[in-house]
């Protein structure tokens, strides 16, 4: 790994110290900047320690913290000079011993990671962090020890509960494991991991429906729990539903595939952490695997690196719009448009830009961007579908057409366009071209429910009662959104005349 920060550049910020300041300036500025890293404002959050150890290089809250935004923006090697600098500064600083023991236990120190926790017995994060390394070990009884003690120190804890019923069910004490998950489901019921655990331990005693029924409730609470499909895969297999087990399967080794390489792009960005392909290729598999935030902090260590690169704006206005941060993402695209004007994957900007004024109804606005993201790239599918839209809001029917179709051009599995084309000979009365728009994106995509409604309301119209019937029950079983036009639709086959 690299050493980022001399030793001697270390050194001399231990011996200088402040004069004329008091403590109570320190902790303002290191509450601010501790404030500041959780907006990911990571420039100001520096400067803001920076300034707390310019008062004072003896301030080992400040050295902490400058080592958490470091172990966050992957400079390992930075962070645990750091954290030693506080512990030089103060060695009873309690978080910076804890957060150089998890530091050394990724990097494969294991026994030293304990050593440092044992040296703070009372710490309540220590006593959860140690049993998880005692049990790495195989010392099965310290880590039940530190568990138990743990809850006693910081009281009702439902991580250390479900630390419990993973240790119980490794040793195959089932029902001291199930009363371990069952406290820790009272406490909340909406943790994924709660299930799982609880779906794995049916599955220990061979109760297949009782393990299907917990890990699909721990899958629905998050779909990218890699081990939940690996442990659904086998329940499957268990109720003999050997082809829905190898779905399970497969999107196991798919999550799996990522967190692996997640494992290796980390290693990597520990040698170099100014790579920054290292680090977009890392944000990339975080947001496969769920874990936006995480994306988020990697976008943001790029932009700091270099605030015009490309690349990061576009992923991150693209994961910044999914949160619905309409402002901040069009500030990121048109810093992007300004700075590379003529490169076709500006286009992308323009693209969201015009997004997210569609989503404000901004239609005009909303037209232009996405005109100006086909200027660069006629060949966006997405953009074509999006400007049909905006034209069909501003009665530019004709226009509307054209684009529609340009989208289905440039890629016929594209369902939003073929619907949209729909409803669109649907607005104009053309029943029977909406009828074969309809039916094209149910051979687009036949998992998307809407189009069942709209099929149904064409065939209602045209008469055919009993196709009609059809769309809206197979609407009504597919749809999973707003509960009103759920109603709308059986009440329209309530309506239809018997068959």
């Amino acid at each position: 790994m690299s050493l980022l920060v001399s030793l001697a550049a270390l050194s001399a910020i231990l011996s200088g110290c402040g004069v004329g300041s008091s403590p109570e300036e320190g902790d303002r500025m290191v509450q601010a900047g501790r404030n500041f890293a959780a907006e990911h404002r990571y420039v100001e959050a520096r400067r803001a320690f920076e300034k707390a150890l310019a008062l004072d290089s003896l301030d080992a809250a400040a050295h902490c913290a400058l080592g958490d935004l470091d172990a966050r923006l992957g400079h390992i090697e930075r962070a645990v000079q750091a954290y030693q600098a506080a512990l030089a500064a103060d060695s009873t600083h309690h978080r910076a011993r804890h957060n150089l023991a998890v530091i050394e236990a990724d990097r494969g120190h294991l026994p030293l990671a304990i050593e440092l926790l044992e040296r703070i017995p009372t710490y309540v994060p220590a006593l959860r962090t140690l049993p998880l390394f005692y049990a790495k070990q195989g010392r099965y009884d310290l880590a039940e020890k530190g568990l138990h003690a743990a809850l006693e120190v910081g009281g009702e804890d439902i991580d250390v509960r479900q630390q419990l019923g993973r240790l119980y069910l490794r040793q195959g004490r089932y029902d001291e494991a199930r009363a371990a998950l069952d406290l820790a489901l009272a406490q909340d019921s909406t943790l994924a991991e709660s299930h799982r655990l609880l779906g794995l331990l049916h599955l220990a005693e061979r109760r297949y429906p009782e393990a299907l029924a917990a890990l699909r409730r721990a899958l629905a609470l998050d779909p990218h729990l890699i081990e939940a499909h690996y442990n659904l895969s086998s329940a499957l297999l268990g109720q003999g539903q050997p082809t829905q087990a190898q779905v399970a399967l497969a999107r196991f080794e798919v999550l799996a595939a990522h967190a692996a390489q997640v494992a290796h792009l980390r290693r990597q960005l520990d040698a170099d952490p100014d790579h920054r392909e290292t680090r977009l290729q890392l944000a990339y598999r975080y947001r496969q695997l769920g874990r936006d935030d995480d994306a988020l902090t990697h976008y943001r260590a790029v932009l700091l690196a270099d605030p015009d690169d490309l690349e990061a704006l576009i992923s991150l206005s693209e994961l910044l719009l999914a949160w619905g941060k309409d402002q901040e993402v069009l500030e990121l695209c048109r810093q992007g448009i300004s700075q590379h004007p003529e490169d076709v994957r500006t286009s992308k900007l323009h693209f969201t830009c015009g997004y997210v004024y569609m989503r404000r109804n901004q239609y005009r606005e909303a037209r232009t961007a996405f005109e100006q993201a086909l200027a660069l790239d006629s060949s966006s599918a997405k953009a074509w579908n999006n400007l049909g839209h905006v034209q069909l809001s501003l009665g530019e029917e004709a226009a509307a057409q054209r684009a529609l179709e340009a989208a289905i051009a440039a890629d016929s599995t594209l369902v939003d366009a073929h619907y949209n084309l729909g409803s669109l000979f649907l607005q104009k009365g053309q029943l029977d071209r909406a009828q074969r728009a309809y039916r094209a994106a149910v051979a687009a995509d036949s998992t998307f429910a809407r189009t069942y409604y709209a099929l149904a309301t064409v065939y209602q119209a045209q008469g055919a009662i009993s196709e009609a019937r059809r769309c809206y029950q197979t609407f009504i079983d597919k749809w999973q959104g707003d509960p009103d036009f759920l109603r709308q639709a059986r009440e329209q086959l309530a309506k239809l005349p018997s068959p």
